[in-house]
């Protein structure tokens, strides 16, 4: 059962803090995501649909208690957080949701490890502006290579634009669109989908593990 008691919040919000002042381009926030932008998030997959929803960069677990407030059941839900404090404290607050340490650009072998079968959805935290294009390429080519071909990969950001730039787009063959505002998360948060709007030229690489990398841009 989820705890949001005062004191509680306050010790995983200073723990987030800590975090965030320690590495902030591996964080990406000062504060964990508000209720609103969770419950925005969440809103985004289809309960009706089969298959576990994966969740990267689980932070202080406010996503994940979303998505068990939401009805989805715990057992259902993987979690992904490289952090391991941020590791540990998922995994003593929801002893029902696997949590799984390790990094999201290797997000196959982490779920196949684990026996994590067929995926819906996968919702990200994970601060994609601050991360390398490449590295990012490679989380995005991972996430869409194991979700099926209706499923979906939901992220949030603080900006306007997509967080996923329009490069990786093109080169996985994904759309992307926002989906909503959620205007009283501080700072005021953007909710993104991504999915393959057919069969994508990029898919094959995806399904392959071998992504070309980047072509950088001439000055």
């Amino acid at each position: 059962m989820p705890t949001n008691s005062g004191p509680t919040l306050l010790r995983r919000n200073m723990s987030f803090l800590g975090r965030w002042l320690r590495n902030p381009k591996a964080v990406g926030a000062v504060i964990p995501s508000g209720k609103s932008l969770a419950a925005a998030m969440v809103a985004e997959i289809d309960r009706e649909a089969e298959g576990a929803v994966i969740e990267l960069g689980g932070g202080t677990g406010n996503i994940t208690a979303a998505l068990l407030d939401a009805g989805f059941p715990g057992q259902s839900i993987t979690v992904i957080e490289r952090d391991p404090t941020f590791h540990r404290l998922i995994a003593q607050r929801f002893p029902d949701v696997q949590v799984l340490q390790g990094d999201a650009a290797k997000l196959r072998r982490l779920l196949a490890t684990a026996g994590v079968g067929k995926v819906k959805a996968i919702v990200s935290s994970l601060p994609l502006l601050s991360i390398p294009d490449r590295i990012c390429l490679q989380i995005i080519s991972e996430a869409m290579a194991v979700l099926g071909e209706d499923g979906t990969l939901v992220q949030f950001t603080y900006g306007p634009a997509s967080p996923v730039s329009r490069r990786i787009l093109t080169r996985l063959g994904l759309r992307g669109t926002r989906a909503s505002w959620v205007m009283d998360n501080i700072p005021p948060a953007a909710v993104w989908r991504y999915h393959r709007p057919g069969i994508a030229a990029g898919r094959q690489e995806a399904d392959q593990g071998t992504v070309k990398p980047l072509q950088k841009r001439s000055a």
